[in-house]
C-alpha cells in the first residue's frame, strides 16, 4: 500500500513548489524596474525558499543585515510578487490536475474502507480462535475428571434454565421495540438469541458529499443488527414519532471513527457494502458510547452469537477446532457401550471429515470471492449429501447457511448498476445453480432500474427541453429494450415474464413522471409537447420492432396531462377574450365578406360589420386549432370539442353581460347585437371547418353548435327591447307613475298627449339607428312596443301605494285610450297580434276601473257620454296631419322607411316578422263603445 501511494505521488505533478524559471523571471523583471540608486536591494533566493529545511528567521537575518529601510520595503514587494506568481501557478496546476486529485481521493477512500474491513475480519478471526480453544479445553477437563460428567450435566441443566429465561427477556426487548418504533417488526423480525444491546438517540444523519444534515435518527444496536429509526412529526403538532427506515446486519457493515479529520468532529462512518452513511453526534461521549455498543455487539459480550452466522458442524475429532466439539474418545466409548458397529462409525467419521474439509474450502472461496469455485464446491457438497444414506440435519443446515451467505454476496455484485452483460450473466447463472432464481430476478431488475437512474442523472438540462427529452427517451427505452433482451436470455422460465411486465410498467411510470415535470406545465407550447411526444414515440417504435409495444401505456400515462394542457390553454384563451371584451369600445373594427357563407350573406348582406372582440375570438379559435394540430388524436376529440364550446359560449355570455349594463349608447348596443349574430353565423362555421381539417373528418358537435345557438341572438334582442322599453317609458310616457284623474270635459279639441309624442320620437331615434345596421328592424321595434304593453299590463302597475285599485276619471280614460290608439296607428305593421291584444286589455282594464268608481256611468243613467271609434280615428288623423312635417314618417308609419334601407338584407326577416296588424288590427275603441 505504501508503494502504491508512493507511485501515486510520483505520478502527480509538484504543485506545492514554485517553478524556478517563472519565479526567476518575475524577480528579474522587478529588478529591471528598480533605479540604479537602489542597487543594494537584496535578491530573492528562490533556491533557499524551496528547501525543506528552510528557516525564515535565519534567512531574514542574513539577507537584511545591512539593508536600509527603503530597500527593505522593495524587498518585501519583491517577495509579494513572487508569492503571487507562485499562487497563480499553483492554481493552474490544481485546475490542470483536478481529475487526478479526484481519482486519487476515491482510491484512498476505497483503500481506507478495505483496510477497515480487513481489520474487522482479523479481529473476528482472532476472537473466534480464542473462544474455540477455551471451549475445547473446558470440555476435555470435564470429561477427564471423575465427577466431571455429573457436574457437566448439572451445568447443562442450569444453563438450559437460564437460557430459557434469557430467551423470554430477549423476546420482551423485541416486543418493546416493535411497540415504540413503527414498522420495526418488518425490519427486525423475531430470531432466537436476538436481543437489544443498547441505543443512541438524537443522532444527525449527514450527507457524505455536502456534510449537511439530512434528518434526525435514533440507532438501536442489537446483537446482530443495527436499526435506524427516523423522527417524524405527527400531523400538524410538534409531537414526533419514531419510524423504522432501514436495518443492517452487523456482519455486513464496517463502523469507522472519522474524528481524526479536522472537518469531522464527532462523526462515525458506517459502510454497508456499496453504501456509505455518515452520522454526527452531539458530544464525544455519545460517539464513544455508540462505538462501545458496536464493539460489544460484535464481540458477543451481552448475549449469544448472532443468529445470522452460519452454523457449523459438530467435529468428529477433538483436533477440529469448531464450537460444540465433542472428544472422539468419549464418543467412541458411548458407541461401544451401546453396541454400535465400528465400520459404520468409521464411515460416518470419514463422511463428516470430508464435509468439514469441503466446508472449510468453501469458506475460503467465499472469503476470496471466488464465486465460480464456490458454486462448484456447493454442487459437490449437495451430491455428497445426496449419496449419504442418512445425512445429519446439522450437515444440511450448515450447507444451507453457506449457500445463503454465498448467494447474498453474489446478489450484492448483481445489484451493482451499470455492470457489463458478461458479468451479469455470470452472476445470474451462479444464482440459478444455487437455486436462488427468484432473488436473482429481483436483484437483476433492481440493478437495471439503478442503471437507468444513474444514466438519467448524467443527462444535462441546459434549457432545451426537446433535446433533453430526446436523450431521456433514448436512455430509458433503449435500456428497457436491452433489459428485455437480457431477461429473456437469463430467465427462460415462462412464469417469470409477469415480473418483467410489471418492471416495464414501473419504469414507464418513472419516465412519465420526469416527462410530466419538464414538459407538461402551464405555459408550455403545444408544438414543444408534440415534439417531445414524437421523440418518445420514435423510441417506443423501436421497442415495438423488438416485440414490445408500449404505446398503450404511453396513452394511459399522458392522456390526463394532455387534457389538462388543453383545459389550461382554454383558460388562458378565456382570460384573453374576457380582457378583450371588457376593453372593447364596441365600435366597428372591420367588415368581413360573406361571399363564402350563404347563411351569413342572407342575414348580413355582402359584408359583416364586427367589433374588435369578435375578430379577437376568431383569431383565438384559429390559434387554438393551430396549436391543437400538433397533438391532435382521436382520444382528445371530446376535450377539444368541449374547450371550443366553452370558449364560444363564454364570449356570448360576456356579450349578454355587457348589454345589460346601462352605460352603453344605442350604437354600441346595436353593434353588440350584430356581433352576436356574427359569432353564431360566421365564427362558429369557420371554427368547425378548421377542426374538420385538423381531425380529418366532420366535427358534428361544432356544426350542431350553430343550430343550438340560433336563438341566442334573439335572446339578446329581447334584452335590448326590454331595456329600451323601460328607458323610453320612463323618459316619456311613464304609465307606472302617470295619473289619469283630470276632470276636464272631453271634446273635439282633444289630441294625443305630449308624452306619447315623445315616446314615438324615441322610437324614431331607435329606428334611425337601426337603418345603419343589418338587423331585423321590425322584430326589434315590434319587440320594444310589445315590452311597453307588457309593462303596462303588469298587475303591479294597477295598484296604488296603499293597495287600492288604480282610478281613472272620464277625461283620463279617454286620454289613455286615445294615446294607445295613436300609438297603434302610427306604428302600423310593427304591431303584432299579441301586442294588439295587450292594448285591448289595457283599455278594458282602464274602463273597468272607471266604471267601478262610477256605478251610475255603467248603468247609463246621467253618465257622461263615451266616445266611439270614429271620434278616436278623427283625433288621430288630425294629430298625424298636424305632426306630419315635424316628425318624420308620421303619416306613413315606420315600416315604409325600412324597405329601401334593407330590401336585400331584410327581405327574409320581413317575411318571418310577427303578424302585421296594420290593416286588420282591431282598435281598442270598439271595446270601449260596447261598454
Amino acid at each position: 500500500m505504501d508503494n502504491r501511494r508512493k507511485s501515486l505521488r510520483r505520478g502527480m505533478p509538484m504543485t506545492s513548489r514554485v517553478p524556478l524559471d517563472v519565479a526567476a523571471a518575475a524577480q528579474k523583471q522587478k529588478q529591471s524596474q528598480v533605479p540604479e540608486t537602489q542597487s543594494e536591494i537584496p535578491a530573492v533566493s528562490l533556491s533557499r525558499l524551496t528547501k525543506s529545511d528552510f528557516q525564515p528567521e535565519e534567512y531574514l537575518k542574513e539577507t537584511l543585515k545591512t539593508v536600509q529601510e527603503k530597500n527593505i520595503r522593495q524587498f518585501r514587494k519583491a517577495l509579494e510578487d513572487a508569492r503571487k506568481v507562485a499562487s497563480k501557478n499553483l492554481q493552474k496546476n490544481v485546475y490542470k490536475n483536478y481529475e487526478s486529485f479526484v481519482f486519487i481521493s476515491k482510491e484512498i477512500s476505497g483503500m481506507e474502507r478495505d483496510m477497515q474491513l480487513l481489520r474487522e475480519l482479523l479481529l473476528n478471526i482472532n476472537q473466534v480462535g480464542d473462544d474455540l480453544m477455551e471451549e475445547d479445553e473446558q470440555s476435555l477437563l470435564d470429561a477427564e475428571e471423575p465427577g466431571g460428567r455429573v457436574a457437566a450435566l448439572g451445568r447443562r441443566r442450569t444453563m438450559r434454565m437460564s437460557m430459557a429465561n434469557q430467551q423470554d427477556m430477549f423476546k420482551d426487548q423485541l416486543t418493546k421495540i416493535w411497540r415504540t418504533i413503527r414498522d420495526a417488526q418488518r425490519f427486525v423480525p423475531f430470531a432466537p438469541n436476538r436481543h437489544v444491546v443498547g441505543d443512541v438517540r438524537n443522532i444527525s444523519e449527514l450527507s457524505p458529499s455536502t456534510m449537511q444534515t439530512r434528518q434526525r435518527v435514533d440507532i438501536v444496536v442489537l446483537s446482530d443488527m443495527l436499526l435506524l429509526a427516523v423522527r417524524k412529526k405527527r400531523g400538524n403538532y410538534s409531537q414526533t414519532i419514531l419510524v423504522a427506515e432501514r436495518s443492517f446486519l452487523l456482519s455486513d457493515v464496517t463502523v469507522a471513527d472519522v474524528s481524526d479529520n479536522s472537518r469531522a468532529g464527532n462523526m462515525v462512518k458506517i459502510v454497508n457494502r456499496a453504501e456509505t452513511f455518515l452520522f454526527g453526534f452531539k458530544s464525544t461521549d455519545a460517539k464513544n458510547e455508540f462505538l462501545m455498543l458496536i464493539g460489544h455487539a460484535k464481540a458477543g459480550i451481552f448475549g449469544a452469537e448472532p443468529p445470522s452466522m452460519p452454523p457449523s458442524l459438530p467435529p468428529p475429532i477433538p483436533s477440529t477446532m469448531r464450537p460444540g466439539a465433542v472428544p472422539v474418545r468419549s464418543t467412541r466409548s458411548r458407541q461401544s457401550a451401546s453396541g454400535g458397529d465400528d465400520d459404520q462409525e468409521s464411515m460416518a467419521e470419514g463422511f463428516r471429515s470430508r464435509i468439514d474439509e469441503m466446508l472449510d474450502a468453501l469458506d475460503i472461496h467465499i472469503a476470496r470471492r471466488e464465486f465460480n469455485d464456490a458454486t462448484v464446491l456447493v454442487q459437490r457438497l449437495k451430491r455428497q449429501v445426496g449419496e449419504s444414506p442418512k445425512p445429519a440435519a446439522a450437515v444440511r443446515r450448515a450447507i444451507d447457511a453457506h449457500i445463503a451467505e454465498l448467494s447474498r454476496l453474489i446478489l450484492t455484485d448483481l445489484l451493482i448498476p451499470c455492470s457489463p452483460r458478461k458479468q451479469v450473466a455470470a452472476n445470474v447463472s451462479l444464482l440459478h445453480q444455487l437455486g436462488w432464481d427468484k432473488e436473482a430476478k429481483e436483484a437483476f431488475l433492481a440493478s437495471r432500474s439503478a442503471t437507468i437512474k444513474n444514466r438519467t442523472r448524467q443527462l444535462k438540462l441546459e434549457g432545451n427541453t426537446r433535446l433533453y427529452i430526446r436523450e431521456l427517451a433514448i436512455v430509458y427505452f433503449r435500456l428497457i429494450r436491452n433489459t428485455c433482451e437480457w431477461y429473456s436470455e437469463f430467465f427462460a422460465d415462462p412464469t417469470m415474464i409477469s415480473a418483467l411486465i410489471a418492471w416495464v410498467r414501473q419504469e414507464m411510470a418513472g419516465y412519465a413522471v420526469i416527462f410530466r415535470r419538464h414538459v407538461f406545465h402551464e405555459m408550455q407550447k403545444f408544438q414543444v409537447i408534440a415534439s417531445c411526444l414524437n421523440h418518445t414515440l420514435a423510441e417506443v417504435d423501436i421497442l415495438g420492432h423488438a416485440g414490445l409495444d408500449l404505446k398503450f401505456m404511453l396513452d394511459q400515462e399522458f392522456f390526463p396531462d394532455l387534457t389538462g394542457c388543453i383545459r389550461s390553454f382554454e383558460g388562458r384563451c378565456l382570460a384573453l377574450l374576457t380582457k378583450a371584451v371588457t376593453g372593447d369600445n364596441l365600435a366597428v373594427a372591420s367588415k368581413i365578406s360573406t361571399a363564402s357563407n350563404e347563411n351569413a350573406a342572407r342575414l348580413f348582406g355582402p359584408q359583416i360589420p364586427i367589433v374588435a372582440s369578435v375578430s379577437k375570438l376568431d383569431e383565438v379559435l384559429t390559434d387554438f386549432g393551430n396549436e391543437l394540430r400538433f397533438i391532435v388524436r382521436d382520444s382528445l376529440y371530446g376535450q377539444v370539442v368541449a374547450s371550443v364550446l366553452s370558449i364560444i359560449e363564454g364570449v356570448l355570455k360576456q356579450f349578454l353581460t355587457v348589454l345589460r349594463k346601462g352605460s352603453n349608447t344605442h350604437a354600441q348596443e346595436l353593434a353588440l347585437l350584430v356581433s352576436t349574430q356574427a359569432v353564431v353565423s360566421w365564427v362558429v362555421p369557420r371554427s368547425a371547418a378548421h377542426l374538420d381539417r385538423i381531425f380529418g373528418r366532420t366535427v358534428t358537435d361544432i356544426h350542431n353548435l350553430e343550430q343550438r345557438l340560433e336563438a341566442f341572438p334573439s335572446s339578446l334582442q329581447d334584452v335590448f327591447c326590454q331595456k329600451h322599453a323601460v328607458a323610453i317609458s320612463r323618459s316619456s310616457f311613464d304609465f307606472v307613475t302617470a295619473e289619469f284623474l283630470d276632470e276636464r270635459e272631453v271634446g273635439d279639441e282633444m289630441a294625443p298627449s305630449l308624452a306619447m309624442e315623445q315616446l314615438l320620437r324615441g322610437l324614431g331615434d331607435i329606428a334611425r339607428e337601426l337603418d345603419q345596421w343589418p338587423l331585423p328592424k321590425r322584430a326589434v321595434l315590434g319587440g320594444i312596443i310589445d315590452c311597453i304593453f307588457v309593462q303596462m299590463i303588469d298587475p303591479r302597475n294597477w295598484e296604488m301605494t296603499g293597495g287600492e285599485k288604480r282610478k281613472f276619471s272620464h277625461y283620463g280614460v279617454h286620454c289613455l285610450v286615445l294615446d294607445i290608439h295613436f300609438l297603434l296607428r302610427v306604428c302600423g305593421s310593427l304591431v303584432s297580434k299579441s301586442t294588439n291584444n295587450m292594448a285591448n286589455r289595457v283599455c278594458e282594464k282602464a274602463l273597468r276601473s272607471y266604471f267601478a268608481a262610477n256605478p251610475g256611468a255603467a248603468a247609463g243613467g246621467g253618465a257622461k257620454e263615451m266616445m266611439n271609434k270614429l271620434w278616436y280615428d278623427a283625433r288621430v288623423r288630425t294629430a298625424m296631419q298636424r305632426l306630419g312635417y315635424s316628425f318624420p314618417d308620421f303619416g306613413r308609419g315606420f315600416e315604409h322607411r325600412s324597405q329601401q334601407s334593407f330590401e336585400n338584407g331584410n327581405a327574409a326577416q320581413s317575411e318571418s316578422a310577427p303578424h302585421s296588424a296594420r290593416d286588420n288590427t282591431a282598435s281598442p275603441v270598439p271595446s270601449v263603445t260596447s261598454r
